[in-house]
């Protein structure tokens, strides 16, 4: 009996003990970090316990507690748990035994990191700066865990998403956060414009900037001319001075093409094996100003080529720019060419920084199932030595699966050997509950049609050139949504979720009708009402799933339904025109509709993507002669677009003339248009009226400004006129 009770008296303790509360231990003298991470998990264990947690500061561990050590503290051997080693920046350890736990880490953030970690293990989560899980657990025990050490992939991660600009997000996924961003770097990316300003100097030292073989341009800065390197040393000296604390400033190309081409500058081109050379030789000697800095430089577009003959010096990092790559497969099977840049690159510097793309620039809400590559491409940067990740989506700006993307890349960026798997189920089982299953249906569907077809994603199109957005992929969504919103019909949030989901499927359908002409059919003979329904249930949708903007420029959802009633406006008064043949003086070009004449009067008319029912002009005026299907003529009109970023401007005349007999022409209208600087994209449609006369043949001429003009970044090159449908009626 004596024994059964002694048993008995050693359970009960154990138990007790067991559930001793918690406690966040700190040496006496903790570290600031340690001090910043104690209060972070005392705060999120008084959520989960419901409990008062205290945080003591005591060489001996309370024994009324169950300890958490943060950081070193004697009384770890008596848990036996091991002291904390020396942990590189952003490392932490974690380890768990005789009811007690220990967490230190390396540098500022390690630690709090190693928290975020420890509260994973115990069932919390951080979906989004909206949506996270906190379990309720009362009587909470300390899991036994063995001593694991983890370090970074990339000692430097950035998130360019929504997410990550929430600063507790952010530091909970293990990412800089936009305040350190703010405070590490004086100046990123595109700098020359700030370090020597055109307004400033192009006026009366053209020489200091681009020679395009014409003329001289603001574009670029020349870089082989001493005196604009000492411009940019002491401008930049003057921008240290006002934000001494930063390390990394950015000396780097603008965003164009327009390069200079002096002889100079082509010269040490040709001794490097192309422009990148002369800018990082250019790059070099500024950096040597300033050897306590870290300059910053990109390797993009005309620069991303590595160079032969020099390398970055010790304080030059190079970001290298994958811009032009293909999304639908990884890095190394589909974009050779960029796969040597970086192999090639990270050959001749240990300062090499990835600026990757992961999202639809042009529609932030189309389907965009780039999934499969993401592992994969952070997978070979990792081997190939990169030191920094920036990962580009839409910014402030919540898109296409954003929460769900901005979730994965984190937990990659830390750790791209992670199970992605896992990761992706873990997010969709707490983000879509019951409804996660139809959601993965849906993504894997696409992510098949892509792998299935031409594997072509790129970052800058649009639905109606999307291969694998076929008809049959897009017609199942609506059962889809059903389904899925019958799985959250009791809860608001993961409604709007799931909505959310479906949204791009949505837009992909209006977008494609625009070149479908069956659909395009169809829509048309809906009743106003019905179309404008049909708009405000994306626009109204989007606004649920919190979309601002349909892409970089700043479109919002309601602007898209006014265009989009406006486009179909414009489709019915298209739909009347009468011409019949239609030839060109000077052909277009092949790259837009294949440079077909016919694209001018098809009746499917153009918005202001220039890629889709336009027709573009480089250089060359545009002059097309109709032959009409009727023997009167009462109106004439064609539209035209301007995108100047693109190298787009309205022509600077447009003249309408007719025939009665297909041979003689007369004028009947005659528009000039001043082209101004305007960063809009925009539509400007020229037409004309008149009494019924007899007409057999219009004449439609539009005068190009040839290059780009005096004002822009890339004047004296090639500029475009995009016209599109001539309505003669």
């Amino acid at each position: 009996m004596r024994t059964l009770l002694f048993l008995f008296c050693c359970l009960a303790a154990a138990v007790i003990d067991a559930q001793k509360p918690l406690a966040v231990v700190l040496g006496p003298s903790p570290a600031a970090s340690d001090a910043r991470a104690a209060r972070v998990l005392q705060g999120y264990l008084q959520k989960i316990t419901g409990q008062a947690v205290p945080i003591e500061t005591k060489r001996s561990a309370p024994a009324q507690y169950a300890p958490l050590f943060i950081g070193a503290h004697p009384a770890l051997k008596k848990f036996g748990l091991e002291p904390p080693p020396e942990l590189p920046e952003d490392a932490y350890s974690l380890q768990g035994k005789n009811g007690a736990f220990a967490i230190s880490g390396g540098g500022e953030m390690g630690v709090e990191y190693g928290v975020y970690t420890l509260l994973e293990v115990l069932g919390c989560r951080k979906y989004s700066p909206r949506d996270s899980f906190i379990p309720q657990i009362k009587n909470l025990q300390l899991p036994d865990y063995l001593y694991k050490t983890e370090a970074p992939a990339f000692p430097y991660r950035e998130l360019w998403y929504e997410p990550a600009f929430n600063e507790s997000w952010a530091r909970w996924h293990k990412l800089k956060t936009n305040p350190k961003k703010n405070e590490e770097w004086g100046l990123f990316v595109h700098t020359f414009h700030q370090l020597c300003p055109e307004k400033e100097y192009f006026a009366a030292h053209p020489e200091y900037f681009t020679w395009n073989g014409q003329q001289y341009s603001p574009g670029q800065l020349c870089l082989s001319n001493d005196t604009v390197k000492q411009i940019v040393i002491n401008s930049l000296r003057g921008h240290i001075r006002k934000k001494p604390a930063a390390k990394y400033w950015s000396v780097s190309q603008n965003d164009n093409y327009d390069y200079c081409k002096c002889a100079r500058c082509a010269a040490s081109d040709a001794r490097y094996g192309g422009p990148a050379g002369t800018l990082l030789a250019f790059v070099n000697e500024v950096a040597a100003a300033f050897p306590d800095k870290t300059i910053s430089t990109l390797a993009y577009q005309y620069t991303r080529r590595a160079p032969k003959g020099i390398r970055p010096a010790g304080n030059v990092s190079i970001c290298l720019c994958s811009i032009e790559c293909n999304r639908g497969q990884s890095i190394e099977e589909g974009c050779a060419d960029f796969a040597r840049d970086v192999q090639e690159w990270s050959q001749l510097t240990e300062n090499l920084m990835i600026w990757d793309y992961v999202v639809q620039f042009r529609s932030y809400v189309s389907p965009f199932p780039n999934w499969h590559t993401l592992q994969p491409n952070l997978r070979f940067f990792q081997k190939n030595g990169v030191k920094m990740m920036f990962e580009q989506g839409s910014g402030r700006d919540r898109s296409e699966f954003s929460d769900m993307r901005a979730y994965l890349l984190a937990k990659l960026m830390w750790n791209p050997q992670a199970n992605m798997d896992s990761i992706l189920t873990d997010f969709g089982d707490g983000y879509y509950g019951a409804a996660r299953p139809v959601v993965w249906n849906y993504v894997h569907r696409l992510t098949t049609a892509v792998l299935g077809g031409d594997k072509q994603l790129t970052i800058y199109n649009i639905p109606q050139n999307e291969a694998f957005l076929e008809s049959a992929q897009l017609d199942l969504w609506p059962e889809e949504l059903r389904q899925c919103l019958m799985a959250g019909r009791n809860d608001t949030s993961y409604r709007d979720r799931i909505a959310g989901a479906f949204l791009p499927a949505l837009f992909a359908q209006l977008e494609r009708a625009k070149t479908d002409s069956s659909r395009l059919s169809e829509m048309l003979r809906w009743e106003p009402a019905q179309l404008d329904k049909t708009l405000r249930a994306f626009s109204e949708g989007c606004a649920h799933a919190g979309i601002r903007n349909l892409h970089e420029g700043g479109y919002t959802p309601e602007q898209y339904r006014l265009d989009y009633l406006a486009f179909m406006d414009n489709m019915r008064r298209a739909s009347k025109s009468r011409t019949t043949t239609i030839h060109l003086s000077v052909p277009a070009s092949p790259a837009y509709e294949k440079g077909n004449p016919a694209e001018l009067v098809n009746r499917l008319t153009g918005e202001t993507d220039y890629r889709f029912n336009w027709l573009g002009f480089q250089g060359n005026d545009l002059q097309a002669t109709l032959q009409l299907s009727a023997d009167t003529c009462t109106l004439i009109s064609v539209s035209f677009l301007q995108d100047q970023q693109s190298w787009v401007f309205f022509p600077e005349k447009v003249v309408f003339e007719t025939s009665d007999d297909g041979e003689h022409f007369q004028p009947v209208h005659e528009e000039k248009i001043v082209v101004k600087a305007d960063g809009k994209k925009s539509i400007r449609r020229v037409e004309t009226s008149f009494p019924a006369r007899p007409v057999r043949s219009v004449r439609v001429t539009a005068i190009s400004l040839k290059t780009c003009p005096p004002w822009h970044s890339c004047t004296g090159n090639p500029c475009w006129i995009f016209a599109d449908e001539i309505v003669v009626k």
